[in-house]
């Protein structure tokens, strides 16, 4: 008989819900940026639920309490990246998994928080969803970056070559969004750029408000 997840036996909620309502303040950086969904699992709670799943139950308070404050800890925004809290997870999972990266499935994806804080655990990860906007910002979140973010070194390893802004180097995803984004715009200012003429300082207006007044019957 397996031996009962760490989840099963508790879980620091309060701490962990506190970081996730701090995403809803979170802008750059996050997925919730790419596209609006409904119900948004937050990457906070996603993360530190995996873990916690994937782990076996303390055998002492100890025990418990260093495992319950590392996940405080993982939970945490500025810790999504931290490549020692990261290996440390992923390496107590594999442990926990004889070795082996656990299988993790989502059959409700949504908007790709689960699968992706199952990719950062090191989970082989499978995700499925009904609507086909949900499935395409999976495929921007969770398959994308790691399919055209990176550039083949011949070698038969991926290099990271960084983003565009830091002279380090040419990512390709983000080439071809800033090629594409700017090409939607240019046709757009074709179409439409009549429709917003140029102001006397040379600002541009982006939008306008019509508004209709009606006299109070009393």
């Amino acid at each position: 008989m397996n031996k009962r997840r760490f989840i099963e036996e508790s879980f620091p909620v309060k701490e962990v819900s506190v970081q996730s309502a701090r995403e809803k303040n979170i802008r750059h950086g996050h997925i919730s940026t790419l596209h609006i969904w409904w119900a948004r699992r937050p990457l906070a709670s996603s993360r530190a639920t995996g873990y916690a799943t994937l782990i076996p139950a303390p055998d002492d308070a100890l025990e418990w309490n260093r495992t319950s404050e590392f996940i405080i800890e993982l939970s945490q925004w500025e810790n999504s990246l931290n490549p020692a809290l990261i290996e440390k997870a992923r390496e107590d999972i594999l442990k926990a998994n004889g070795g082996v990266p656990p299988r993790v499935l989502d059959p409700f994806g949504g908007g790709g928080a689960i699968p992706l804080e199952a990719l950062r655990l090191g989970c082989e990860t499978y995700s499925n969803d009904y609507n086909p906007v949900a499935v395409l910002i999976q495929k921007c979140t969770l398959e994308y970056p790691q399919k055209y973010g990176h550039q083949n070194n011949g070698a038969g390893q991926n290099e990271d070559w960084g983003g565009l802004s830091d002279g380090s180097g040419k990512n390709p995803l983000l080439e071809d969004v800033a090629k594409w984004g700017e090409w939607v715009l240019e046709e757009a200012k074709k179409e439409i750029s009549r429709f917003y003429p140029e102001e006397e300082d040379g600002s541009i207006p982006v939008g306008y408000i019509w508004a209709r007044t009606i006299p109070c019957q009393n």
